[in-house]
């Protein structure tokens, strides 16, 4: 039985190190959206009244984050249960 217990969360603790690494790349293509969105709009490509795209890649870039950090506290509450 503690075997398969061992194994379980050895297998959790690997899907929540997938997961955070899989959101950091979210994280990276909104990074990377909003860097060329601030270039479009200080050369003039975009319109003040499209700043609601600004504001939505914001949103999730804070909600990755918020995600990101809360999975790495569980992954590591997870690694000290284990040892």
């Amino acid at each position: 039985m503690a075997e398969v217990n061992k194994e379980e969360s050895g297998n959790e603790y690997a899907l929540l190190g997938e997961l955070i690494d899989q959101k950091q790349q979210y994280r990276k293509i909104i990074k990377a959206a909003v860097a060329k969105w601030v270039k479009d709009f200080q050369d003039g490509r975009v319109q003040v009244n499209t700043v609601d795209d600004l504001k939505t890649l914001l949103e999730i870039d804070m909600e990755l984050q918020k995600s990101v950090r809360f999975d790495q506290t569980l992954r590591d509450r997870k690694r000290g249960s284990e040892e």
